[in-house]
């Protein structure tokens, strides 16, 4: 197998789903991270309370870009920083009215992209995929 000409074939589908998911947020006042940030937030504080460092571990980015783009959506009324009484140096993120406002559009969005990137796929080929994705990962983590 030519590893360096599937790495190029994978960085290319990679580039091609970014700019796909770009184009589901093309006509609203978010980007596709913002978009998918409120959506994880939408679906995480269902059950719990969602900071900044879960943003880290789900998108997978550091501490600062994290920090950024809670700046841009906080600056944009889609959310806010709450301390927490326990431990005030600790913020959760609280979704704000506004965000409120277009959730239903970005669970629309987000959930029809999902789905979308999966027609035609066998379940026994996702679970190969699932294999193959986390073990790369995981070779990324050494």
């Amino acid at each position: 197998m030519d590893e360096k000409k599937l790495m190029e074939k994978f960085d290319g589908l990679n580039r091609k789903m970014r700019r796909y998911f770009d184009s589901y947020f093309a006509n609203t006042p978010l980007t596709s991270i913002q978009g998918l940030t409120l959506h994880y937030i939408f679906v995480e504080s269902e059950h719990r309370n969602v900071y900044p460092r879960d943003l880290e571990k789900f998108l997978e980015i550091k501490a600062s870009s994290v920090n950024s783009l809670i700046n841009n959506l906080e600056r944009n009324g889609y959310l806010r920083r709450e301390s927490i009484s326990e431990d005030a140096r600790y913020k959760r993120l609280v979704l704000t009215d506004k965000a409120c406002a277009v959730k239903e559009e970005i669970m629309q969005k987000v959930t029809t992209y999902m789905q979308s990137m999966f027609v035609g796929i066998a379940e026994e080929d996702l679970a190969v995929f699932e294999r193959v994705i986390l073990q790369m990962s995981k070779n990324t983590s050494q």
